[in-house]
């Protein structure tokens, strides 16, 4: 029998527990249960959406997270975190989440400033919540007994499966996404002749990495591409998605490094990669078509430049900054700016004429090469050499691809004796090859998803 004196006892006594921990850190307080009707707060059903959402949260706020504690009595199962954050960010967080999530509507969740004020949704603008049955305000149905116990409960259960309906369509798609990630890095540089880079046959211009550190490399950092994807398949607003998936950039680098032993592999290509597993995985989940990958990126990446704009007040300056300030080169910046039009519009429809035309892939990938070459203002060969060694190698790639490049009749010989004579001038078109990687991942999503 339902013990009404106890139960307003243990919310007395979370209540004091809350203000403690408030007092003790300082910082602000969130508690998650799940919104759930009648006596028994503890069903099954109650306690799996409580634990859906603690685990939600835990990823998002990740390192922030300084403490946690669950309660399981006639409450229900409750969750509690401190976290370092300001309060009014973690209310932002928890409306989307409410509002966007499958079961966001089957949960409340309490943002506790560090004086114990329990922020509400309309100090930040935004409306009452509405009932998850009918669409009226959820207090007006609650207070009237709109609905029975057994009618909530049956709606909570049908989102419960859809929940997990979707989780199982994510999770299938996380893998596909990083296994295409992991493919288009190692077609990449098993790519060859490949005009300075690193391939199965050659270190290229390099003297600190071979194949095999880019195998290494590139099974140390699939993961990281997995955990973008999923970031990506959900109900986050893009741009926190975005900022999310720079923060598993940063752990992706530090895997990379321990896995090459401190060399550089594929510092570039995280970041370009991940910008397109991010939007290209977001129009998975919001039903949309190839085509809106494109506009995503630009949408997503239209302030990346904004990291220039003070930079003549900054006393040191990176490689990439000092080309900014002597020659506007904005590198791959500039690029993932517009679009990554040079894929879209350029490198992937010769990928595709070219497979069209032979089976091979490895010389599709180098005449893909070869093109990208031509059109990109490749940093890796600035920083190697200078702007007129890049505008050099642009002109014979381009002057290469537009006789045929390697599907002219001795073609493979030219890229061979191309090849050669880079490697002796320490040339790397290091650039080139993450977009080669982007180009081949297109292409292979493309074909995975929407043929």
């Amino acid at each position: 029998m339902f013990d009404l004196n106890k139960f307003l006892e243990l919310r007395e006594e979370r209540v004091e527990l809350q203000k403690n921990l408030l007092n003790q850190f300082n910082y602000p307080l969130i508690a998650v249960r799940t919104n759930y009707p009648g006596e028994d707060k503890l069903e099954p059903l109650a306690t799996k959406i409580a634990d859906i959402a603690a685990k939600e949260m835990k990823n998002y706020f990740r390192e922030k997270i300084l403490y946690e504690k669950v309660l399981e009595n006639l409450e229900g199962k409750i969750y509690l975190f401190v976290i370092k954050e300001k309060a009014e960010t973690i209310k932002e967080f928890t409306v989307t989440f409410e509002e966007n999530h499958i079961l966001g509507r089957c949960l409340d969740i309490d943002v506790y400033s560090t004086d114990g004020t329990s922020l509400s949704r309309s100090m930040f603008g935004y409306p009452k919540r509405k009932c998850m049955i009918c669409d009226d305000l959820a207090f007006v149905c609650g207070r009237s007994m709109k609905h029975s116990h057994q009618e909530i409960k049956n709606v909570i259960l049908q989102k419960y499966i859809a929940y997990n309906d979707y989780l199982t369509k994510k999770n299938e798609i996380v893998k596909k996404i990083g296994d295409l990630a992991l493919n288009s890095m190692i077609y990449e540089v098993a790519t060859a002749p490949s005009f300075g880079l690193v391939s199965p046959l050659t270190q290229g211009s390099h003297d600190d990495m071979d194949f095999f550190t880019f195998l290494k490399s590139s099974f140390a950092i699939k993961e990281g591409f997995e955990r973008m994807a999923e970031v990506a398949y959900s109900y986050l607003p893009l741009e926190k998605a975005f900022l999310l998936s720079r923060k598993i950039g940063i752990e992706m680098e530090i895997n990379m490094f321990k896995a090459t032993e401190n060399v550089n592999t594929h510092k570039g290509m995280i970041f370009l990669l991940g910008i397109v597993v991010v939007t290209a995985t977001r129009t998975l989940y919001e039903g949309k078509n190839f085509d809106d990958i494109q506009p995503l990126i630009k949408d997503m990446c239209k302030d990346i430049l904004k990291d220039f704009e003070n930079i003549k007040d900054k006393k040191e300056l990176t490689h990439g900054e000092r080309l900014y300030v002597n020659y506007g080169f904005t590198g791959v910046r500039g690029e993932v700016k517009a679009g990554l039009d040079v894929v879209f519009n350029g490198s992937l429809k010769i990928l595709e004429d070219s497979l069209n035309k032979s089976s091979d892939f490895n010389l599709a990938f180098v005449q893909t090469l070869i093109f990208l070459m031509g059109k990109v203002m490749d940093s890796t060969i600035v920083h190697r050499h200078d702007i007129h060694m890049l505008h050099r190698i642009k002109r014979e790639a381009e002057a290469f691809f537009e006789n045929g490049g390697i599907y002219k009749e001795d073609g493979i010989k030219i890229a061979r004796d191309m090849e050669n004579s880079y490697i002796k001038e320490k040339i790397s078109p290091g650039g080139s090859a993450d977009l080669l990687a982007i180009t081949i991942f297109l292409y292979f999503f493309k074909k995975l998803f929407f043929i």
